[in-house]
């Protein structure tokens, strides 16, 4: 009995440590990086790919999927939505202590966003249609309508019993999807 419990023991050990080694080659191969450019243009990738390679934990849903995401590029709580066909949008979010810490999240992203992207791409900034908070989108006008991804940073107040929270929320997908026009 001790031999087969000193075997099977190895055995595990083996099969941890080959595990272990096989995870550790597929993040150095996708981790992404820290510099905020590299990360839009990671998005961006990801993005024609229907972000499988951002996509972990699948959730199904009636009329969506939603899958957790294996990196917080942005934010927290990334997830990738998908409603139907090829139509897939990476979210994230932060919630904010206070109003003027979640505006200047919200200044930063956008401030970022339009440093990385370029000129080729328009920024248009308007207030959200169902709340006191904003929203920016970033689009390139001159891409094909099949590669019409959108970067978009809203700013959401969310009123409460005894205060009034803020999430900045980190959008990449199509401008025609439901998240993105909020």
């Amino acid at each position: 009995m001790k031999k087969y419990a000193k075997y099977t023991l190895i055995l595990s050990s083996i099969l941890l440590t080959s595990c272990v080694n096989q995870n550790t080659k597929i993040a150095t191969n996708i981790m992404p990086t820290t510099n905020a450019c590299t990360k839009l243009d990671l998005l961006k990738s990801a993005y024609y790919d229907d972000f499988s390679s951002l996509k972990e934990i699948k959730i199904s849903g009636r009329a969506s999927n939603i899958w957790k995401a294996k990196y917080q590029l942005f934010g927290e709580n990334c997830q990738v939505f998908s409603w139907g066909g090829k139509q897939h949008t990476y979210s994230c979010n932060l919630v904010a202590p206070n109003e003027e810490t979640a505006k200047s999240y919200y200044q930063s992203a956008k401030r970022v966003t339009q440093e990385c992207l370029g000129e080729q791409w328009q920024l248009e900034e308007s207030k959200r249609k169902h709340d006191d908070g904003m929203k920016t989108t970033f689009t390139n006008h001159d891409a094909k309508p099949n590669e019409k991804v959108t970067f978009s940073t809203h700013l959401v107040p969310t009123s409460g019993l005894f205060s009034t929270t803020w999430t900045i929320y980190y959008y990449v997908g199509n401008s025609s999807k439901p998240n993105n026009n909020k």
